[in-house]
């Protein structure tokens, strides 16, 4: 039984387009990971490295949302909130790191790239980055955090801007990115914010050594100072709060898919396990226990009801002319909302599954104590929740306390 008809959802705003690209993936996610896993565990080079490459390049996925115009495959529309999910969720079946490099790029395509808004000169001086058929194309983003302040900042003189930043902490790929996309305050204004693009290679960009992680390992990330860099003005692809917000939007819906994708892997790990153990000296399986039944119930449902929140989320991004932009303050906190909805199901069903499954839950063959490392680790990618919670306060009650620099 396939997770469309195990875990119900709203599949009728997917294409057919959307179902069969789901079905492809979930045959990559089998063959280029799942299969492999146990012989190379996290190794970056003979694993994910090659799965990368295959996922970006081979099968497309870097140029599936670009624009045709500028070599891609021209899936730019709004609906493509919805090729997203149906897409990530099998991605991060497979490696949630990988989901969450998919998500960072989709996110910075988003606000460049979508079908309305193009931004033609931006995505011509990036075609060779997004319609490579060689390499791919890492995305990393620095964006505020654990306070109000951006990381960097940005000065406009004489058709250029002027970068300065000093050890900042990207989202994901500081190690390997080939573009960086800042969010910068432009002046003295809190609101006079806006988005520049970076390629990887620009002079007086500097990164550090590469972070130990627990988790995320085909993340490689580190700080990256940007000492005096320069781009054109044109490099800024967005200016203004909402403009922001608009990634942010898409980048949470990312982060949600990509912990549904994760959600699916405990649950088929516990499934298995369930199936085959028997409780000594009862001669009884598992998964038929009235106790081990319950907790298992709970994985299902919060893998199920985190599905269900995704999707709508992605519903409304798709239809902007019924929902509004996606920078919208409404869209923007519900995003916010159903990203740290899901993560904190995530964390608890697979705490429970590992439990559960006593020391097979904790023993790397299983994998499952993977899954939550790097939900976990996820997690950071949101930012503190407290925080975030001041952007639902300020919208639902109009609050001032609001310190959030995502806000």
């Amino acid at each position: 039984m396939s997770e469309h008809s195990l875990f119900p959802f709203t599949h009728e705003w997917l294409s057919d387009m959307d179902l069969s690209l789901a079905e492809n993936l979930k045959r990559w996610s089998d063959n280029e990971l799942i299969a492999k896993r146990l012989e190379y565990k996290e190794d970056y080079e003979q694993l994910l490295m090659p799965a990368i490459t295959k996922l970006f390049v081979e099968i497309g996925m870097q140029r599936l949302l670009w624009p045709e115009a500028h070599g891609g495959d021209g899936h730019n529309g709004p609906a493509a909130a919805l090729t997203m999910v149906a897409a990530l969720e099998q991605v991060a079946r497979g490696d949630t790191s990988i989901a969450l490099l998919l998500s960072g790029m989709w996110a910075f395509q988003s606000v460049i790239a979508m079908q309305g808004t193009i931004n033609d000169t931006v995505c011509q001086g990036l075609a060779g980055f997004f319609g490579s058929d060689e390499s791919p194309a890492l995305v990393s983003l620095i964006l505020p955090l654990y306070g109000s302040d951006a990381q960097a900042s940005a000065k406009l003189s004489n058709g250029q801007w002027t970068i300065e930043a000093s050890n900042t902490r990207p989202i994901a790929s500081g190690t390997d990115a080939s573009i960086f996309c800042l969010l910068c305050s432009l002046g003295e204004s809190p609101d006079d914010i806006g988005l520049i693009a970076v390629p990887g290679s620009a002079k007086g960009i500097e990164r550090g050594e590469a972070f130990l992680k627990t988790g995320l390992a085909a993340d490689r990330n580190a700080d990256v100072s940007f000492n005096t860099v320069k781009v054109s003005e044109n490099g800024c692809i967005a200016q203004g709060r909402e403009a922001c917000h608009g990634l942010l939007s898409w980048l949470y819906l990312g982060i949600s898919a990509s912990t549904v994708g994760a959600l699916f892997a405990a649950y088929e790990i516990l499934k298995e396990w369930g199936d085959s153990r028997v409780i000594k000296g009862k001669g009884q399986v598992f998964k038929n226990n009235p106790l081990t039944a319950s907790v298992m119930a709970e994985v299902a449902k919060e893998t199920s009801l985190s599905r269900m929140l995704t999707y709508d989320l992605a519903r409304i991004l798709s239809e902007p002319s019924i929902y509004g932009a996606a920078g919208e303050e409404a869209n923007f906190v519900t995003a916010i909302m159903v990203a740290h909805q899901v993560a904190q199901a995530a964390e608890k069903a697979i705490n429970n599954a590992m439990e559960l499954m006593a020391s097979a839950g904790y023993a790397t063959e299983w994998s499952l104590e993977r899954y939550w490392r790097d939900a976990k680790t996820m997690q950071l990618c949101l930012g503190p929740q407290e925080l975030s919670k001041m952007d639902m306060a300020g919208y639902f009650y109009q609050s001032t306390a609001a310190v959030s620099g995502k806000k």
